[in-house]
C-alpha cells in the first residue's frame, strides 16, 4: 500500500473504530462482535507501524497510554468546580423551591433531575473538537492535570463527534468504574495477591492518580458529562438541550433525567430514580435538581459557595448509616490550638471501608446531641467521606456511660487550655485552645498548613510527613524546611524503629524542588502560608494589593490607621453616651473639645486608609496582623527570610496610589444581589481597578448601592434611610464602560455545576 492509501485508509479505520467505541463504551449497544472489532484494531496497528508519521493524537491507538510521568501539574480552573447545597428533606426541597420562585417573580419555572452520581469528578477541554485537556477538582479552584491518564478512557472522545465543533467547549463530569468491571478489577488483584479497593469510587480516585497512563489504561474508566461550563459558537436555551448536544457529540450523560414543572414532580422523580438506582450503570448518592432554563441559571448566579440555581437531594434513606459503640473520645491539636474530641469507635463496615474514628467537631457539640462515652451511636460518611457521628441511641444506654469533659491540660505538651472570648466581646468561644506555641502538635499542622495548595504548595510535606519531621527534630519552623539537605530528608523514617519506611531520594527530591519554586510565590501566598491570626486568603489577598514587602505589610501606616481610627471611635461613642453625661460646665466643654479633637484626627485617618475608611480590613484583623509581626515569632520570621534572602513582593503599591489616578477614585460603592453578566467579585474588582472602593456596608459616604437581582433587604433599606442612590445593573455596566476602556469580561454563557 502505498502512502496516499494509507492515510486514507486509516482516517475509514479511525473513524469506523471510533464509532465502535461509542456503540459499545457509551450506547452499551455493540454492532458487531469483539473479534471483528480486534480485525479493525490490528489494521489500525500494522498500517500505523508502517507509516509512523501518519499517526494522529486522536488516533485509537493513542488510548494505551505513553511512558509514565514524574508527576502531576496543577491547572487552574477558569471556572471554579463548586460544591452543591444540600437537602436532606421535602421540606427543605421545598425551600429551594421557594426561594427560586421569589427571585424568578412569578416566572414559569422548570426543574431538571438526574443521578448525583457517585464518582470523581472531572473537567475536559476541547478546542476545536480535539480533546486538550482533563483535570481533576483538586481544591475546587486548582486541579492536577490527568489528560494522559483521561485518554485512556474509551467513552472519552478523544475529537468530538460532530461536523462543525465549537472553538472552545468546557464541560464537568465524573469518572467512575460500573459494577461488572469495579468486579472484575477486584477479582484480578485477589489473584495477583493485592489489596482490593473497598469501593468503586476509591477505585476510580486511585487509578486517575497513577502516574503510568499504560497502567491506567488496564482500568475499568468510564466517564458522563453532566454540565457545559464553557462553549464558544454555541447557546443553548435549556439544560436539556446542552445535554442532547452533548450525548451528540459523542460524551455520555447521565441515563436518567426528566425535566419536571413543579416541586412535587420532582420529588416525584427522585423517588423513581430511588427505586431505580440499580438499573444506573454507576453507584449515585441523590438526586441533583437544577433549572432547566439556563437564562434562569445567569440571573440567579452563584453563592459564595454554591450555585444559587441548583442543589443536592440527598434524603436520609439515602445515605449510608451504621450503628456501633462510641468507645471513647480523644482530643486532638490543631495548628491554632484548637482542640478537636474525636469519636473513637468501634470498627463498622460504612459505605466501601471500615470506619473506626469519626469527628465530633466540638464539646458545646456533644453537649447539645448528648453524646457519651460508651453510647451505642449511629455514624455516616459526611459528604460521603468523612465519618461524623450523627445521634447516639439512649434507648441502649445501660448507666454505665459516661459525660465528656474538655482536659484542662494539652494532651500533647500537657500546657493549660483556655477558652478565648469572641472578637466582639460577647461571650466565650465555642473552641479551647492549648497556649503553648510551642507544642508539637501546633507546629506540626502549622507545618501542613504552611506546605498546603493555598499557601505555598509543597507537595509532599502532609499529615504523617510533618509529624515525622518534628518528631525528629529536623524542623521545629516551617522556615527550617529551607535549609533541610537531600539526604537527611531522604532517611527520614515514617514508620517505627521495628519497621521502618524511609521517605526516599525521590520524594525528597520532589519537595526540595518546591521549596526552591516557592523561593518567588508572591507575597499573597506567603501571607497565607504563614498562619497569621484572623488572616485568611481573602484578607492576604487585600494585604498584598496595598504593600510591597512583609517588611512593609509589620510596620504598616495603613494598618495602624485602621486600629487608631477604630480605637477613637470607640472613644467618641463614650464621650457621646447618654449614660455618662458630664457633671459639670467644664467638663461638658472639656468632652465637646476632645469630641472635635477625635473626629478631626479620624477625619485624617479615612483620609489615609481610604475608601471613606471603610476598609476591607477590619479593626480586628489588622491588630492581628501588626501583633504578629511585633511578636517574638513574627520578628524571628522576618529576620529568617532576610537571612534566607527570601523577599515575597506584592502586587501594587498603596491603597492611594492605586485609587488615586482612576476616575472612580473617591467613589464607594456597595453591591447586593446577583448580577447577570458578571459576579460581584468581578464587579468589585473592576471598581477597584478604577480606582473605587468597594465595601460591604452602606454609610452616609456610600456614593451608590449596585442592586442585581435577589438584592439584600438589609443593605436596600439601609440606602433608602440615608437617601444613598441606587444604580441596576444596566446604570452600572454604563458607568464601567464610560469610566474605562471596556466593562470587565462576562461569566461564562454557562455558569458552572460543581
Amino acid at each position: 500500500m502505498d502512502r496516499e492509501s494509507a492515510r486514507q485508509r486509516l482516517s475509514e479505520l479511525r473513524r469506523e473504530i471510533a464509532e465502535h467505541d461509542h456503540r459499545y463504551y457509551v450506547l452499551a449497544r455493540p454492532t458487531i462482535s469483539d473479534a471483528e472489532y480486534d480485525r479493525l484494531y490490528d489494521e489500525l496497528l500494522d498500517l500505523e507501524r508502517r507509516f509512523p508519521d501518519l499517526v494522529t493524537p486522536d488516533s485509537p491507538s493513542q488510548r494505551v497510554g505513553g511512558a509514565p510521568i514524574e508527576g502531576f501539574r496543577h491547572v487552574r480552573h477558569a471556572v471554579p468546580m463548586l460544591s452543591l447545597e444540600k437537602a436532606r428533606t421535602a421540606h427543605e426541597l421545598q425551600l429551594f423551591d421557594a426561594r427560586v420562585r421569589r427571585a424568578l417573580e412569578g416566572e414559569e419555572v422548570a426543574y431538571h433531575v438526574e443521578p448525583k452520581i457517585d464518582g470523581v469528578s472531572i473537567s475536559l477541554i476541547y478546542r476545536d473538537g480535539s480533546l486538550q485537556l482533563a483535570a481533576t477538582r483538586g481544591d475546587g479552584e486548582v486541579g492536577d492535570d490527568i489528560t494522559a491518564n483521561a485518554r485512556t478512557i474509551r467513552s472519552i472522545p478523544l475529537r468530538l463527534r460532530v461536523e462543525r465543533p465549537p472553538a472552545l467547549l468546557e464541560v464537568r463530569g465524573e469518572a467512575y468504574m460500573d459494577r461488572a468491571g469495579f468486579a472484575e478489577l477486584n477479582r484480578k488483584l485477589r489473584e495477583a495477591g493485592e489489596e482490593p479497593f473497598p469501593n468503586a469510587r476509591n477505585a476510580t480516585a486511585g487509578s486517575l492518580k497513577l502516574l503510568d497512563p499504560r497502567l491506567v489504561a488496564q482500568r475499568p474508566l468510564r466517564a458522563v458529562f453532566y454540565a457545559v461550563v464553557r462553549c464558544e459558537g454555541l447557546e443553548f436555551a435549556t439544560h436539556a438541550e446542552a445535554l442532547a448536544w452533548l450525548r451528540s457529540a459523542g460524551l455520555a450523560t447521565p441515563a436518567f433525567t426528566a425535566v419536571c414543572g413543579s416541586i412535587a414532580e420532582v420529588l416525584d422523580r427522585c423517588r423513581e430514580l430511588r427505586e431505580r438506582e440499580t438499573e444506573l450503570p454507576y453507584d449515585i448518592d441523590g438526586a441533583v435538581v437544577k433549572l432547566n432554563r439556563l437564562e434562569h441559571w445567569r440571573r440567579l448566579g452563584l453563592k459564595p459557595k454554591h450555585p444559587a440555581w441548583a442543589i443536592a437531594y440527598k434524603p436520609r434513606d439515602w445515605v449510608e448509616q451504621a450503628r456501633t459503640r462510641l468507645v471513647d473520645i480523644t482530643v486532638q491539636v490543631g495548628r491554632s490550638g484548637v482542640l478537636t474530641p474525636v469519636a473513637e469507635l468501634e470498627p463498622v463496615f460504612l459505605d466501601g471501608s471500615t470506619v473506626s474514628r469519626a469527628t465530633l467537631h466540638n464539646a458545646d457539640e456533644i453537649e447539645r446531641k448528648d453524646i457519651r462515652i460508651g453510647d451505642v451511636v449511629v455514624v455516616e460518611k459526611a459528604g460521603m467521606v468523612i465519618p461524623a457521628v450523627v445521634e447516639p441511641l439512649p434507648e441502649f444506654r445501660t448507666g454505665a456511660e459516661r459525660r465528656f469533659r474538655m482536659p484542662d491540660r494539652c494532651p500533647v505538651c500537657g500546657g493549660p487550655v483556655v477558652r478565648g472570648r469572641l472578637s466582639s466581646g460577647e461571650g466565650e468561644e465555642v473552641a479551647w485552645r492549648c497556649d503553648n506555641l510551642d507544642c508539637p502538635a501546633q507546629k506540626a499542622r502549622r507545618l501542613e498548613y504552611f506546605c498546603r495548595r493555598a499557601g505555598l504548595d509543597i507537595e509532599g510535606i502532609g499529615g504523617i510527613v510533618a509529624d515525622r519531621l518534628i518528631e525528629r527534630g529536623l524542623v521545629d519552623d516551617p522556615l527550617d524546611l529551607y535549609e533541610l539537605r537531600a539526604e537527611e530528608l531522604a532517611r527520614l523514617n515514617l514508620g517505627t524503629e521495628e519497621e521502618p519506611r524511609v521517605f526516599g531520594e525521590k520524594n525528597a527530591a520532589r519537595v526540595l524542588s518546591a521549596l526552591e519554586r516557592s523561593r518567588r510565590a508572591p507575597l499573597e501566598r506567603w501571607l497565607s502560608a504563614l498562619g497569621i491570626p484572623e488572616v485568611g486568603d481573602v484578607t492576604a489577598r487585600e494585604l498584598a494589593v496595598r504593600h510591597r514587602t512583609l517588611a512593609d505589610v509589620a510596620e504598616s501606616p495603613w494598618l495602624r490607621a485602621i486600629v487608631r481610627r477604630n480605637a477613637l471611635l470607640e472613644e467618641r461613642r463614650r464621650l457621646r453616651s447618654r449614660a455618662a453625661p458630664a457633671p459639670d460646665t467644664a467638663d461638658r466643654e472639656h468632652r465637646g473639645r476632645r469630641v472635635a479633637e477625635i473626629t478631626a484626627e479620624i477625619a485624617r485617618l479615612e483620609r489615609q486608609i481610604g475608601a471613606g475608611g471603610r476598609s476591607p480590613v477590619g479593626p480586628v484583623q489588622a491588630a492581628a496582623v501588626l501583633n504578629f509581626f511585633a511578636s517574638p515569632r513574627g520578628r524571628m520570621i522576618l529576620q529568617r527570610l532576610a537571612a534566607l534572602k527570601i523577599e515575597p513582593q506584592g502586587g501594587a503599591a498603596s491603597e492611594e496610589s492605586t485609587a488615586a489616578g482612576g476616575p472612580l477614585a473617591g467613589q464607594t460603592y456597595v453591591l447586593t444581589g446577583t448580577l447577570n453578566s458578571m459576579s460581584r467579585e468581578q464587579a468589585a474588582q473592576r471598581i477597584r481597578e478604577l480606582g473605587g472602593t468597594v465595601t460591604d456596608s452602606v454609610s452616609r459616604r456610600t456614593t451608590a448601592l449596585i442592586v442585581g437581582q435577589d438584592p439584600g433587604e438589609a443593605k436596600t433599606r439601609r440606602a433608602a434611610e440615608l437617601g444613598v442612590p441606587t444604580m441596576d445593573e444596566a446604570a452600572f455596566l454604563r458607568l464601567i464602560s464610560n469610566a474605562g476602556d471596556s466593562p470587565p469580561p462576562p461569566r461564562p454563557a454557562q455558569p458552572e455545576l460543581f
